[in-house]
């Protein structure tokens, strides 16, 4: 007799399966999704046919499979699932993967974010777009979704970003409301909006960022889970603008050119490094220099640094100094704000450090390197010395 099963809950890992509708007394299996999609991929490949015998089709899948015999057991789960699969991949609808969200300066708690539960009807959940955002990323582990969230410093992140922020470090659910499953709430569009929710593998988080007396500045909490990239006008740019004054970027002709890469983009995030010999030598270069003026980074700044340094390689650029003086600009010295009685000393043994000369004591003459071996830091690094000199304070994001 023909079974039908219902998919309740999907993440990047895995699918729960029910064979009726309400939780009470259902029968639930959850696979992982790694092994629906290997049974599909071995059906495509050998053209099976969907009244194949599920057993017959477990033998040729475990010929090959990279897990267990004994986990392909539930191949009337699997066989369905990966037809399913199989199917949802020739027709593809198009799923928004991306929200922009302008932040206000009121923003003073995550129900601008996440929403909240509605305090006069017990059963409705107000939802947002970025929730909304997770929700669909959720439910397509496959596609990279993206939150941008414009302007994000014009109200202060840690207290509207408060939960997200402690997900990110923790890989904790964040509640939404209390209660169980059994009292799922739904938005007014009859959405299920579950108790908790969790981020996903493959949702990735971009700010813009604006800094003047309106905005604040960020926390070491916040910058710690950052890499902050500075786009800085040249002089050629702007001549550039003017000889075609109004000209805006068509933006249309992007539209949907990465889709390709998509899954490749979400699978990367399970690419592991180790600290190689040269990253390991310089890190701790910098850490040293960094604790010398009790200005000390954490496990988290290096084991990301060790990763971007490894993605740049992987992408085709074999220059490690290159590399590392982008982990330099964007992870050591985003967080160099204060005094010229706190950073001057700090900055110059930056500075040494960055221009790759022999010096084993700080002189002005630095200043005047040609070639330095971490360019890029070594040209921001002179901009906050003077600055800092100047006006006797500098930050990383006004000089």
């Amino acid at each position: 007799a023909q079974k039908t099963y219902h998919v309740k809950r999907s993440d990047s890992l895995s699918v729960e399966f029910r064979n009726q509708e309400e939780e009470g007394g259902a029968i639930k299996v959850t696979l992982p999704r790694e092994m629906i999609t290997e049974w599909a991929d071995l059906i495509e490949e050998k053209e099976l046919k969907s009244d194949m015998n599920s057993q017959d089709i477990r033998t040729l899948v475990n010929e090959s499979s990279q897990y267990s015999p004994q986990l392909h057991s539930f191949d009337t789960h699997f066989k369905p699932a990966a037809f399913a699969l199989i199917e949802a991949r020739k027709n593809k609808t198009a799923v928004k993967c991306s929200e922009i969200i302008p932040v206000g300066a009121d923003w003073t708690s995550n129900e601008n974010v996440l929403g909240y539960p509605d305090g006069l009807n017990a059963n409705t959940y107000v939802s947002t777009p970025v929730l909304d955002l997770i929700l669909r990323a959720q439910e397509n582990a496959n596609l990279p979704h993206f939150l941008i969230l414009d302007e994000m410093n014009l109200s202060h992140v840690e207290r509207y970003f408060a939960d997200m922020l402690s997900a990110i470090e923790s890989n904790e659910s964040i509640p939404l409301y209390e209660g169980g499953e059994e009292n799922c709430r739904k938005t007014n569009s009859g959405k299920d909006i579950p108790p908790t929710i969790r981020l996903p593998d493959n949702l990735f988080i971009i700010g813009t960022v604006n800094m003047d007396e309106t905005t604040y500045m960020f926390s070491p909490k916040v910058l710690d889970r950052a890499n902050v990239i500075e786009f800085r006008v040249e002089l050629e740019d702007l001549q550039d603008h003017l000889k075609t004054p109004g000209r805006k970027p068509d933006l249309s002709k992007l539209s949907g050119q990465g889709s390709a890469y998509g899954e490749n983009f979400v699978s990367a995030q399970e690419f592991e490094t180790s600290f190689a010999p040269d990253f390991s030598k310089e890190i701790e270069g910098f850490f040293g220099i960094f604790a010398k003026h009790n200005a000390e980074f954490g496990y988290r700044v290096a084991s990301e640094a060790s990763r971007l340094v490894a993605f740049q390689k992987l992408l085709g650029s074999e220059n490690f100094h290159a590399n590392f003086d982008i982990v330099i600009a964007q992870k050591f010295l985003p967080k160099l704000h204060g005094s010229r009685s706190q950073l001057e000393d700090l900055l110059q043994d930056l500075l040494l450090k960055s221009s790759g000369t022999n010096n084993e004591s700080w002189d002005d003459e630095i200043l005047q390197t040609e070639n330095p071996i971490y360019p890029l830091s070594f040209d921001k690094l002179s901009r906050m010395l003077e600055k800092l000199r100047r006006d006797q304070f500098v930050s990383f994001a006004e000089a």
